[in-house]
């Protein structure tokens, strides 16, 4: 059972215990540990969640604004112990208690907490009182243990549990041992209780299934809830031009995000099947998008819908494309050679796509602004990457060599701003990695802007301070991954 004592903010002097699997902390209406909203503005409206595993408690920041403190140390995730002290934000603070039991209570005067309604309290009790009719006291709690420890080795394997048959025969050892020692002449008698209590030691492991299918079932439904609030979120980015709303719409995205993957990593404690079926819901862009964002170590949570919607129209426009056929056809004749220079440096092919958005890999292209060769650079951009570029003798013609300095260009970029953040070095090719910098160097300016999750590549399209072109040049490129990646669908090439 987990007890917090509020030592300062608006829960101040009340008391509140636990025994539920996840406690939420914040300002929100379906929070179970709720601050006020005008006394401890630093609390997040989701904060953080103090979560049940392995027999003990954990407490996870849910990408709060202004963190959460364990024993004075901000942390993301901590195991708990009695007495640390937690901070949320910097104002409000509890102390933590930790003790053995299985009821949910409110203690001391918490008149403004409301705890979540006890989980499975009549099932338990049903338990005890079919044990009480066949056992005493000791058989009673060597059965709760025999459970206890079913559920616990059944979340460890994500459901499953290969240890049952051991757990139970423990258990049964123990009230055998037990009932022999006390019952001494009278050995005898109680044998056939004994017997008894392995039928209800088999029947906590139905009870223990059961308990944990309505659990799942209920993080499956909490899942659905924080998705559909995320995508109204995101909506609501789409439309909006105001930078203070846009920065308040993608703190409260980061603190659903968070939420939605705690809850998801619960279900995966629960039912590892069922997770992997979770992650890999939507359509078949939805799974031909994660397919290339994994490689790159690059997944977000939540895609933005309009950067889907982008990419889907670039899709179609490929497909409905008259050349389609004839572009494919030229980037076969140059792929086995592009691979080899991007696979030298361990760069995903998918990057190789800037040939098909800059050229659709025409190795004579030129533009107005003087940018040459399938990769299009210009004069000064090819001299820096080693290549001749003079009267009489132009390098960015040689597809080999252009090639080699297009790879060590991508490689630089994804140096610059980490292989997770490999669509800012695509909208760098075409930005240029000046411009980039100089978005992300406003952004450090900014509360936070120097952490991971402000210099991504999905924060600034949400927050659209990349030009707009630069925007739809990203989606481009990956359109032509995706058609290339599946050409039997797209008709470039006959099925099996």
């Amino acid at each position: 059972m987990l007890k917090l004592t509020f030592l300062s903010g608006s829960l101040q002097g009340t008391e509140a215990s636990f025994a539920q699997p996840a406690v939420r902390i914040g300002r929100a209406p379906d929070c179970d540990v709720r601050f006020d909203k005008q006394a401890d503005p630093e609390v997040s409206a989701h904060h953080a969640e103090i979560v049940a595993e392995g027999g003990g408690w954990a407490i996870i920041d849910t990408a709060s604004t202004n963190g959460t403190l364990v024993n004075g140390e901000k942390v993301s995730r901590r195991r708990l112990a009695s007495g640390d002290v937690l901070v949320f934000g910097g104002g409000a603070s509890a102390r933590v208690e930790l003790a053995d039991g299985t009821g949910l209570q409110s203690l001391g005067p918490m008149t403004k907490l409301t705890p979540a309604p006890e989980r499975k309290r009549l099932e338990s009790d049903e338990m005890a009182a079919r044990v009480r009719d066949r056992a005493d006291t000791a058989a009673l709690r060597v059965a709760e243990q025999a459970a206890q420890k079913l559920m616990e080795e059944r979340a460890r394997q994500g459901g499953k549990s290969g240890k049952t048959v051991a757990i139970m025969a423990d258990a049964l050892a123990e009230m055998h041992q037990d009932t022999k020692r006390r019952s001494g002449r009278r050995w005898l008698r109680v044998v056939l209780a004994v017997a008894g209590l392995g039928l209800v030691v088999a029947g906590l492991l139905g009870l223990v299934v059961a308990m944990q299918r309505r659990e799942l079932q209920r993080l499956v439904g909490e899942k659905a809830r924080l998705d559909r609030e995320i995508e109204a979120v995101q909506a609501a980015m789409a439309g909006e031009s105001d930078e203070d709303k846009l920065a308040a719409l993608e703190q409260r995205l980061a603190e659903l995000t968070g939420s939605a993957r705690t809850t998801l990593g619960r279900v995966a404690e629960q039912d590892r099947i069922a997770a992997r079926e979770l992650e890999e819901a939507g359509d078949d862009l939805d799974r031909a998008i994660r397919r290339i964002l994994a490689k790159f170590d690059a997944q977000t949570y939540a895609i933005p819908p309009v950067f889907k919607e982008a990419l889907r129209e670039q899709v179609d426009i490929l497909a409905r494309s008259s050349n389609l056929k004839f572009v494919y056809k030229r980037r076969n004749r140059h792929w086995k050679a592009i691979t080899r220079e991007f696979a030298a440096l361990g760069l995903p092919e998918e990057m190789a796509y800037i040939a098909w958005a800059e050229t659709q890999f025409d190795p004579e292209a030129v533009s107005s602004a003087g940018a040459r060769g399938m990769w299009q650079m210009t004069p000064g951009t090819a001299r820096e990457l080693g290549l001749r570029v003079d009267d009489e003798v132009d390098e960015r013609l040689d597809v080999p060599r252009q090639t080699r300095a297009a790879a060590r260009k991508l490689a630089n970029l994804l140096a610059e701003f980490g292989a997770d953040s490999f669509m800012l070095a695509l909208a760098s090719y075409n930005r240029g990695e000046a411009g980039v910098r100089r978005v992300l160097h406003q952004v450090a300016q900014e509360k936070d802007g120097f952490r991971k999750e402000k210099r991504d590549f999905w924060h600034l399209y949400r927050l659209k301070r990349l030009p707009a072109e630069t925007m739809d040049y990203v989606p481009r490129v990956l359109a032509a991954a995706v058609v290339c990646n599946d050409p039997v669908r797209y008709g470039l090439e006959t099925g099996p």
